[in-house]
Protein backbone atom coordinates (compact mmCIF):
# COMPACT_ATOMS: atom_id res chain seq x y z
CA UNK A 1 0.00 0.00 0.00
CA UNK A 2 2.95 2.27 0.76
CA UNK A 3 4.40 1.89 -2.33
CA UNK A 4 1.44 2.39 -4.23
CA UNK A 5 0.89 5.96 -2.53
CA UNK A 6 4.73 6.64 -2.80
CA UNK A 7 3.77 6.06 -6.94
CA UNK A 8 1.14 7.99 -6.76
CA UNK A 9 2.63 10.98 -5.27
CA UNK A 10 5.85 10.31 -7.95
CA UNK A 11 3.10 11.16 -10.80
CA UNK A 12 1.19 13.96 -9.37
CA UNK A 13 4.31 15.85 -8.69
CA UNK A 14 5.77 14.51 -11.87
CA UNK A 15 2.47 15.75 -13.71
CA UNK A 16 2.19 19.15 -12.21
CA UNK A 17 6.25 19.70 -13.43
CA UNK A 18 5.02 19.04 -16.58
CA UNK A 19 2.45 21.31 -16.28
CA UNK A 20 4.36 24.44 -15.10
CA UNK A 21 6.40 25.23 -17.99
CA UNK A 22 3.00 25.08 -20.14
CA UNK A 23 1.52 27.70 -18.46
CA UNK A 24 4.54 29.64 -18.16
CA UNK A 25 5.16 29.50 -22.00
CA UNK A 26 1.38 30.77 -22.45
CA UNK A 27 2.68 33.92 -20.62
CA UNK A 28 5.55 34.54 -23.39
CA UNK A 29 2.45 34.95 -26.37
CA UNK A 30 2.73 38.20 -27.70
CA UNK A 31 -0.66 40.10 -26.87
CA UNK A 32 -0.57 42.98 -29.27
CA UNK A 33 -1.95 42.46 -32.63
CA UNK A 34 0.60 41.94 -35.13
CA UNK A 35 -0.01 45.35 -36.96
CA UNK A 36 1.46 47.11 -33.73
CA UNK A 37 4.59 44.75 -33.37
CA UNK A 38 7.65 46.87 -33.42
CA UNK A 39 9.63 43.58 -34.92
CA UNK A 40 7.12 43.56 -38.24
CA UNK A 41 8.55 45.93 -39.63
CA UNK A 42 11.23 46.19 -41.95
CA UNK A 43 14.48 47.92 -40.55
CA UNK A 44 15.56 48.05 -44.52
CA UNK A 45 14.05 49.82 -47.51
CA UNK A 46 14.10 48.43 -51.12
CA UNK A 47 16.56 51.31 -51.76
CA UNK A 48 18.81 50.42 -49.71
CA UNK A 49 17.91 46.88 -50.03
CA UNK A 50 19.01 47.40 -53.81
CA UNK A 51 22.14 50.05 -52.66
CA UNK A 52 23.55 47.54 -50.67
CA UNK A 53 23.48 44.60 -53.33
CA UNK A 54 24.68 46.88 -55.97
CA UNK A 55 27.60 48.24 -53.99
CA UNK A 56 29.03 44.18 -52.40
CA UNK A 57 29.03 42.74 -56.17
CA UNK A 58 29.52 45.47 -57.85
CA UNK A 59 26.89 45.38 -60.74
CA UNK A 60 23.54 47.24 -62.10
CA UNK A 61 20.18 45.78 -59.94
CA UNK A 62 17.68 45.60 -63.03
CA UNK A 63 14.82 44.31 -61.10
CA UNK A 64 13.67 44.81 -57.48
CA UNK A 65 10.45 43.60 -55.31
CA UNK A 66 9.08 42.70 -52.09
CA UNK A 67 7.90 39.34 -51.31
CA UNK A 68 6.78 37.52 -48.38
CA UNK A 69 8.85 34.12 -47.14
CA UNK A 70 6.37 32.78 -43.92
CA UNK A 71 6.38 35.73 -41.67
CA UNK A 72 9.31 37.69 -43.39
CA UNK A 73 9.62 40.09 -45.74
CA UNK A 74 12.51 39.45 -48.02
CA UNK A 75 13.73 42.17 -51.20
CA UNK A 76 14.24 40.06 -54.24
CA UNK A 77 17.05 41.98 -55.92
CA UNK A 78 18.03 40.55 -60.13
CA UNK A 79 21.87 42.06 -60.55
CA UNK A 80 23.48 42.04 -63.79
CA UNK A 81 26.84 42.37 -64.00
CA UNK A 82 29.29 44.25 -66.56
CA UNK A 83 30.12 41.02 -67.98
CA UNK A 84 26.68 40.16 -68.79
CA UNK A 85 25.71 37.77 -65.76
CA UNK A 86 22.46 37.66 -64.09
CA UNK A 87 21.75 36.62 -61.03
CA UNK A 88 19.30 36.96 -57.74
CA UNK A 89 20.00 38.26 -54.85
CA UNK A 90 17.71 37.70 -51.68
CA UNK A 91 17.70 40.37 -48.25
CA UNK A 92 16.02 39.96 -45.76
CA UNK A 93 14.01 43.39 -44.46
CA UNK A 94 14.15 42.78 -40.86
CA UNK A 95 18.07 41.82 -40.29
CA UNK A 96 20.06 43.56 -43.98
CA UNK A 97 21.15 39.54 -44.57
CA UNK A 98 21.95 38.95 -48.00
CA UNK A 99 21.73 35.53 -49.05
Amino acid sequence: MRSRLSLLAMISALALGLAVPVAGAQSLIEKRPRSERQTDRPRVSLDQAVNMAESRYRAKAVKAQQSLNGDRVVYNIRLLSGDGRVWTVHVDAQTGQMY
